[in-house]
């Protein structure tokens, strides 16, 4: 991988203190997920990426979700715009947070597709070119939204102007303002105490920086970004939705490139913390969410859905599984129509049938549990054949209680094992049977209730009571 050279004399700005309104929601618009991670998660990542001097992060409407979401990072400084009046009196707040820098690069908080490759793009253009001012632009075939790039006849920038105050010619150009700049330091604030509100929103917009820099004298120069994807900005639904995908063909196409055979991409999900081994395949339909990670030479079969889940190599998964936050060891075999609720600790080479639920209990090498089954609160050893219809009937209205089947278990079909209950190594539990006491190893057990008997005095267990 190329490395780069840290780019410790420049200060990123990140503007995060909209609103949000035709999100229509509560949370603030940067804290809306996009495959695992909110958006803002996306941008910070990228910047840091540069490895700037420093980081002043604009927030304003609901600012204490967002620090509670995003921490204290050591080189982050926090900036709080109280009245959200325009983007120009967002980065003006930073000025007492931004020192002893070269430039200062601008972007937005609500940009989650943006590259770092793009910005270092920007900041080299911006350097070796010498300019005071550089705007970040791109070429659109519908530039409805954006600020128009208005050029003067020698092709220099001359002006850049809202969608709401545009005219009908303006509103025809194609090139339009990312939003992002890189600014030298020595200028921009000087820049930014100038810029007025007399536009249709009353705001301090911040593109007015460049004919105000113009008129100063400043150079103002551009970079065209090869991928207008990455400027796309949320602001409500439906955009959150189309970046998603984008962002989602990006994400196949790089485990594409890593070996991972993926059918049918455009129905597969991958949030961006996932990991996977090279020869493994995605059926169609499948999700794999949160901080799940599989191994090499795996197959996860259609619609399965894994959440946070570990599997190691070769594990095969049959279509219509549902795990989370449950671990799968090599060579084992899940599925269809299997569940594996959180805590499920399944040893390499087990057997998990259709129509079977596991939680929060460890199953050991080569055991088998094939078909229409429900294990909670269990150590199952190795070699065990755990038989259609068994329950570990671990709960009795108020707590949990643990079922420990040792190796070599042989557990007959529409079993119930009324917990807390061991079952020594290499006995064999008869079909039909209903276990209330521990059984000891080796031979044969067979119990039933043969009579229905009414206790008219029991009373089921309560809960503790909490203070």
């Amino acid at each position: 991988m190329l490395q780069h050279a840290p780019l410790d004399d420049l200060q990123i700005c990140v503007l995060a203190a909209g609103k949000g309104k035709r999100m229509c929601s509560s949370l603030p618009k940067v804290l809306h997920p996009l495959l695992g991670r909110a958006m803002v998660d996306y941008v910070l990542r990228t910047v840091e990426k540069l490895q700037p001097k420093g980081i002043a992060l604009v927030t304003g409407h609901a600012s204490e979700l967002v620090q509670a979401h995003v921490g204290n990072p050591a080189n982050l400084s926090w900036v709080i715009q109280d009245q959200q009046l325009g983007t120009g009196h967002a980065v003006r707040q930073c000025e007492a947070a931004i020192r002893d820098v070269r430039d200062v690069l601008i972007v937005c908080g609500d940009t989650p597709l943006l590259q770092s490759d793009t910005l270092r793009q920007l900041v080299a253009r911006h350097r070796s070119s010498g300019a005071g001012i550089t705007v970040l632009t791109a070429e659109v075939s519908n530039p409805f939204g954006y600020g128009r790039i208005v050029r003067a006849e020698d092709g220099s920038i001359a002006q850049i102007v809202e969608e709401r105050d545009a005219d009908a010619t303006q509103k025809k150009i194609c090139e339009v303002c990312s939003g992002i700049y890189c600014v030298r330091f020595d200028t921009l604030f000087t820049l930014l105490h100038q810029i007025e509100n007399r536009n249709a929103q009353q705001e301090y917009y911040l593109p007015d920086i460049v004919p105000i820099g113009l008129q100063h004298g400043v150079k103002i120069d551009s970079d065209t970004m090869r991928d207008a994807d990455d400027m796309l900005g949320i602001n409500n639904r439906i955009q959150l939705a189309e970046a998603e995908r984008i962002m989602q063909q990006r994400i196949i196409h790089d485990w594409q490139l890593q070996g991972v055979t993926i059918e049918q991409p455009e129905s597969v999900r991958i949030e961006h913390g996932v990991r996977i081994g090279n020869d493994t395949t995605l059926c169609a339909g499948c999700q794999l969410t949160g901080n799940t990670a599989i191994g090499d030479n795996c197959e996860i079969g259609s619609y399965s859905i894994i959440h946070d889940g570990w599997i190691d190599d070769g594990v095969r998964i049959l279509p219509y599984c549902h795990i989370e936050s449950a671990s799968i060891g090599n060579g084992a075999s899940i599925g269809p129509f299997a569940r594996l609720r959180p805590e499920a600790k399944l040893d390499s080479d087990v057997h998990v049938g259709n129509f079977v639920e596991i939680k929060k209990s460890v199953v050991g090498h080569g055991s088998k549990i094939n078909h229409l089954t429900y294990i909670g609160d269990s150590v199952i050893g190795e070699a065990c054949n755990i038989g259609a219809g068994t329950i570990t009937c671990n709960y009795d209205g108020a707590n949990k209680h643990q079922t420990t089947i040792g190796d070599h278990v042989f557990i007959g079909s529409d079993t119930k094992l009324i917990a807390p209950i061991t079952v020594g190594d290499n006995a064999t539990v008869g079909a039909g049977s209903i276990i209330t006491k521990d059984i000891r190893k080796g031979g044969l057990t067979l119990s039933a209730r043969p009579e229905q008997r009414h206790l008219p005095h029991w009373q089921r267990p309560s809960k503790p009571h909490q203070e």
